[in-house]
């Protein structure tokens, strides 16, 4: 018999797929009370999982792992046949890759619904929170429909920031569920009901248009306020008081107004890929898109030239400390990491690249060669000709300044983040380089200067 031929129960979930979407989604629902079945094929985060551990960093994760497995409310198992018997519904919840024209690598999501043709039926509902893009959902639904898949398919996109996931899964902005079969967007929409939040029943293309369509327009946000960011730094502005006067405006608000190294992750870069290329596919060009990747790009290579200008002009030989290596702080995901392109291009110009980043760290070695990955912060900057903030991680704010003023080689921070007290460095003896103002040009938006000393108890 197969769990075609057996009874489905809404609370039984399986999730194909642990990755961030996935794994996070799956300890969300567990924690709601059903019970979850999640499915991973990868052995190294297969046995992880059995073991327990968490494979992501990701805020409160591991805790939440730890209660509901412990309680019996979610397993984990390489076999979807298993996985899927009496589930009601199964969320598909594997990679889409960017692909070397932008698109995205659709080949996962196909072969996950290729299996479940063998072993659902028609009261299960397929759920994809995979990343697709607009009009993939529909064509699957036409293809599954040919291929004998008697299950409804329907999509529910994923609106989780790393670092927050967990938070955004229990306060979510908006629940989006689009397909053809209202009966089964009922059902799906019964497992965020005593959420407080607005639950939309559509289509599935406009449901992931509005999962693009959000991405893009953040992306647009960001490469804007670096554009006026290099505009504030060559007539003498202050982008970070800029950038409070236009987030005061309800039209526009505060949010992804940081000038800084730009967008990256697993989301923005290849999501505005995505929608590019599918524009292309039906005629439109979509010059903003085109031109906020070519800002986020250029905004890497600008931060290299200040890096350049502050030590005089050549870094052959010079001695570079990169403080943070994640795309964003909060988690370890180096995908799309200004941190890659930025080290990458000083190594190319001849400096020597030490880099710390407590969370991302381990993963760095593997994937940026030619770099010393440090244990600590104050073992990073050791002998460097300047330091350079990549990642706002807190941590940076309360390190000893102090003491670092007598480990560096010369006191220099190229700042990429406007993360620190320029006040309180200058009075260390350090040139600050900023985004968005011109070095020496101090911002009227002092923070509190006593972050960055320690207290007399420390060092």
């Amino acid at each position: 018999m197969t769990s075609a031929d057996t009874a489905m129960d809404d609370g039984t979930i399986a999730v194909i797929g642990a990755g961030y979407v996935g794994l996070v989604t799956a300890a969300w629902l567990a924690e709601t009370g059903r019970h979850v079945r999640v499915v991973e094929e990868a052995p190294e985060r297969l046995d992880q999982l059995r073991r327990g551990i968490a494979p992501i960093h990701e805020s409160g994760l591991q805790e939440l792992l730890t209660a509901v497995m412990d309680d019996g409310r979610l397993s984990v198992t390489d076999d979807i046949a298993d996985a899927v018997r009496g589930a009601g519904i199964v969320f598909i919840a594997v990679g889409t890759p960017p692909l070397p024209d932008g698109g995205a690598d659709l080949r996962q999501v196909r072969a996950a619904l290729g299996q479940l043709k063998k072993h659902v039926g028609a009261t299960t509902v397929v759920v994809i929170k995979s990343t697709v893009p607009p009009g993939t959902t529909q064509a699957l639904i036409e293809s599954s429909r040919r291929d004998r898949l008697k299950a409804p398919v329907l999509t529910c996109p994923e609106f989780l920031r790393e670092g927050s996931a967990l938070h955004d899964c229990r306060h979510p902005s908006r629940v989006v569920i689009g397909g053809d079969d209202e009966s089964a967007q009922a059902r799906v929409a019964a497992l965020f009901e005593e959420l407080n939040t607005v639950v939309m029943q559509t289509d599935a293309t406009s449901a992931e248009m509005i999962k693009y369509g959000s991405n893009a327009f953040l992306a647009l946000k960001i490469s804007f306020i670096n554009e006026m960011a290099r505009l504030c730094e060559l007539i003498g502005g202050n982008i970070d008081v800029v950038a409070d006067g236009l987030g005061t405006d309800p039209r526009i608000g505060r949010a992804f107004l940081n000038a800084g190294l730009g967008f990256g992750g697993s989301c923005f870069p290849k999501d505005v890929a995505a929608l590019d290329e599918t524009a292309g596919l039906h005629g439109h060009y979509f010059w903003l898109l085109k031109a906020a990747t070519e800002v986020n790009l250029q905004q890497r290579r600008r931060f290299v030239v200040k890096v350049q200008e502050a030590v005089g002009g050549s870094l052959s030989g010079k001695r570079m400390a990169v403080l943070g290596l994640a795309f964003k702080a909060g988690t370890d995901d180096l995908r799309q990491a200004p941190s890659i392109d930025v080290i990458r291009q000083l190594v190319d110009f001849g400096a020597h690249v030490a880099a710390y980043d407590a969370v991302a760290g381990p993963k760095a070695a593997e994937i940026i060669p030619n770099v010393t990955i440090c244990a600590d912060a104050y073992e990073c900057v050791r002998g460097a000709d300047a330091v350079l903030v990549v990642t706002e991680w807190p941590e940076f704010i309360t390190l000893d300044w102090r003491r670092i003023a007598g480990l560096v080689r010369r006191r220099i921070i190229v700042d990429g983040r406007n993360l620190l007290d320029e006040h309180v460095l200058a009075d260390l003896g350090f040139t600050y380089v900023p985004v968005g103002r011109r070095p020496g040009k101090k911002s009227l938006r002092r923070r509190n200067a006593s972050a960055l000393l320690p207290s007399p108890a420390v060092g």
